[in-house]
């Protein structure tokens, strides 16, 4: 039998009640362990031992930077000729640029993952919709770092089509975390609106780079693998909602229950008319969004 605790020792995650005795360190650890890999995997492994593995070392005795403004440095450099440093950055609108998407990043993430553990430790995580927030983390990571790269390099030619991929990733991701939750309530809408984006992500997808990467096999090892990694989710996203669209949509036929009673076999009657008509106005809800969607990505 569940223990409920007084409301003064109670706190509320989305509405829902979550004991504060709850081990917080296994969070926190988790979310600082994930934030502390991700980068090294992506940088020291998959780049370092995989991609590009023939860089030849910086020679850190010889090297020097003239592009750094040394503003960080204070008065103990001046631009010009100056030391090797393991990380470089300067004064620039762009530098707090990528500082403010980091920090919003992370921050997103740190929590998502406290707010999950908390949810299993009572014991109220749906393990189906975790499934599609752990292979969403790709997607995000990769927005991210796109946006760290187009604003460090100064590119913006396709910097609007990847806020475009990076917002609707975020309302996807968010809109799964709130159905990890089992007290949440499971609107159609919510379902819809990640089927739409899924559908979205893979018709624009496919057509940007998919297809001539994969399907024509003209694509690069690291592009191909980049394109599989960004198209399993939007998949995985499609399917299993579209599963429990199917499962909420769905109800029991009782009237075969209920013969001997007029007034439920009228009820029942009536009641597959609404949801008749409930499951037209999701279907006109869903193509609206699809097509809002994929028109908006062609004009950014």
């Amino acid at each position: 039998m569940a223990c409920i605790l007084p409301i003064s020792k109670r706190t509320l995650i989305h509405g829902v009640p979550i004991p504060l005795k709850i081990k917080n360190y296994w969070a926190v650890s988790v979310a600082l362990f994930i934030l502390i890999i991700t980068p090294y995997l992506h940088i020291g492994v998959f780049y370092l031992k995989l991609w590009v593995p023939d860089k030849q070392p910086v020679n850190k005795k010889d090297c020097t930077c003239s592009c750094f403004d040394t503003v960080f440095k204070g008065s103990y450099e001046s631009p010009g000729r100056t030391r090797y440093k393991h990380i470089y950055f300067n004064a620039t609108q762009n530098t707090f640029k990528i500082w403010s998407v980091t920090v919003v990043f992370m921050m997103m993430f740190y929590e998502s993952i406290k707010y999950l553990i908390g949810l299993y430790q009572i014991k109220q995580l749906h393990l189906s919709w975790l499934c599609l927030y752990l292979v969403n983390i790709y997607p995000n990571y990769y927005s991210w770092w796109m946006m760290f790269g187009y604003f460090n390099d100064e590119f913006y030619k396709y910097l609007s089509h990847q806020i475009y991929f990076c917002v609707t990733e975020v309302v996807v991701t968010a809109l799964v975390l709130n159905l990890c939750n089992k007290q949440s309530e499971t609107h159609s809408w919510k379902i819809l609106v990640i089927i739409a984006i899924s559908f979205a992500h893979i018709f624009v997808s496919s057509l940007d780079q998919f297809i001539t990467n994969i399907i024509l096999f003209k694509g690069e090892a690291f592009q191909n693998s980049r394109d599989f990694g960004l198209m399993i989710p939007d998949l995985l996203h499609l399917f299993v909602a579209g599963y429990w669209y199917i499962r909420l949509i769905s109800y029991n036929d009782v009237s075969n229950n209920c013969n001997k009673n007029k007034e439920i076999q009228v009820g029942m009657s009536v009641l597959s008319k609404v949801c008749a008509n409930r499951r037209k106005q999701d279907l006109m809800f869903l193509v609206v969004v699809m097509v809002v969607l994929v028109s908006l990505s062609h004009l950014l």
